[in-house]
């Protein structure tokens, strides 16, 4: 198994332990590590990390509930294979919340929040056309951000819920429009939407960058 061994073994209890399990095993398969289709033993993992099974085998339960992991019982667990479908419905569900979240927070988020989010937008923006992957971790970035803003504890629930699963399948993805210069022209009409604090409009562009399926 692709997994490090930890410098040190993991201190924390109960559900702390698993979600600790959870955060190495979730970082393990977003950045390839654990590869689609590899298999994913608790044993294994238990032995490595100095552990139980328990707090690794309610992991494998959370990584499973959020599509990351396919269990058999008493067969196999091992990492799911994203197909185009997930990341369309990826591409929807972010377009959907960022647009929602981005018009909430306009309206809540203090000043430094707003310097804050036109900064992240300068890095997406200096990223276009460099690569993909880096490109997607920071419009990810933007997305959280503005949820926190947003200030609802709804939408931030849901964020923490999908974060992992929706991270994996857009690795690489690339917003609408296809052109690099009328996609960096779009986000600097994001950027300008989000000094002035314009919800409407910084929804309208998130939601043409992420147009539905």
């Amino acid at each position: 198994m692709p997994l490090d061994a930890p410098a040190e073994r993991l201190s924390a209890n109960g559900s702390a332990l698993a979600d600790d399990v959870y955060e190495l095993l979730a970082r393990a398969i977003v950045d390839g590590r654990l590869a689609p289709g590899e298999r994913v033993r608790d044993v294994e993992i238990a032995d490595l990390y100095g552990i139980s099974r328990t707090p690794v085998r309610e992991a494998i339960q959370r990584l499973e509930s959020q599509g990351l992991l396919e269990v058999a019982a008493h067969r196999y667990t091992r990492v799911t294979t994203p197909d185009e479908s997930s990341r369309a419905e990826a591409v929807e569900y972010i377009g959907q919340l960022a647009g929602v979240a981005a018009r909430l927070a306009l309206r809540r988020a203090t000043d430094a929040e707003i310097v804050e989010f036109a900064e992240q937008l300068d890095r997406v923006i200096d990223a276009i056309g460099v690569e993909p992957a880096q490109f997607t971790m920071l419009l990810i970035a933007v997305f959280r951000s503005l949820t926190i803003a947003s200030r609802n504890r709804m939408l931030i629930l849901t964020l923490r819920g999908a974060h992992v699963p929706v991270t994996r399948v857009l690795s690489g993805w690339i917003p609408y429009p296809d052109d690099p210069g009328a996609r960096a022209e779009s986000f600097r009409r994001l950027r300008e939407a989000v000094i002035a604090r314009d919800g409407d409009t910084a929804e309208r562009i998130i939601r043409e960058q992420h147009p539905l399926a």
